[in-house]
């Protein structure tokens, strides 16, 4: 079984904080994990919090490739209206102050789970999510939800299932919850994450072949091209301060 330092949750809805900087990295760096995380990883829900930049990995053919600059990413149990309210909270009185080095508005995404988790057998093995690399596929269609979401469930994430080293995959939609104040909120449709252990080289390479050979269709209904990214960690998973 995975350990407590790989959460789990059947009902996980996301925050997304993408953010660009002036400063040079190390001071950007040492502000969010020294001082922004932690006053976060104290607000309602939390499971935990990590930093991403747009890997090397060549992108997939025939897909929009996206790079939004520096990825916060933090992971909720439930709602994340009351992560929401604490961190708005925080900011309005001040106990939360970005840098001036900061570049406002973030881009930022709330999202809620749509799929049940699927597991590969080395995600029960794992006894950490520092070194997990990430997969984001965006999409839109112009089928119906159940067609669609069938599709990916039973056919698409089992054969990307497949690739080496794939830890978890869900899919997300736009959350309910209200954007935060002051941020540019992001919509771009059906969200498919992969997470893998290590680096991506893999994984494309076999998503990849299974494309090229016709082994993986995507149904006409599927409106292309998706947009994606191939995410790499520059920070630890960080737990909550209750170690949940």
């Amino acid at each position: 079984m995975a350990s407590a330092a790989v959460p789990t949750s059947n009902d996980r809805n996301l925050f997304f904080a993408w953010s660009t900087y002036t400063s040079d990295y190390d001071t950007y760096a040492k502000w969010y994990d020294e001082e922004h995380i932690p006053q976060v990883m104290d607000a309602p829900g939390i499971l935990g919090a990590q930093r991403f930049v747009i890997a090397d990995t060549k992108p997939l053919p025939g897909v929009r490739s996206l790079d939004f600059g520096h990825l916060a990413l933090y992971e909720m149990e439930g709602s994340a209206q009351g992560f929401r309210e604490e961190v708005k909270r925080k900011l309005i009185s001040q106990e939360m102050v970005l840098p001036d080095y900061m570049v406002q508005p973030f881009k930022a995404l709330f999202l809620k789970s749509v799929s049940s988790p699927f597991y590969s057998a080395s995600f029960e093995e794992a006894d950490s999510l520092d070194d997990r690399h990430m997969f984001f596929a965006w999409s839109r269609h112009t089928g119906d939800d159940k067609t669609f979401a069938k599709w990916y469930d039973e056919e698409h994430i089992p054969q990307i299932m497949s690739a080496p080293g794939v830890l978890r995959a869900e899919r997300f939609e736009v959350s309910e919850v209200k954007p935060l104040p002051g941020v540019e909120a992001l919509d771009l449709g059906h969200l498919a994450i992969y997470e893998t252990a290590g680096d991506l080289g893999g994984f494309r390479e076999e998503v990849k072949r299974q494309l090229v050979s016709g082994e993986m269709v995507i149904p006409d209904f599927m409106i292309s091209p998706f947009s994606t990214m191939f995410l790499k960690p520059v920070s630890p998973f960080f737990l909550p301060k209750t170690g949940t």
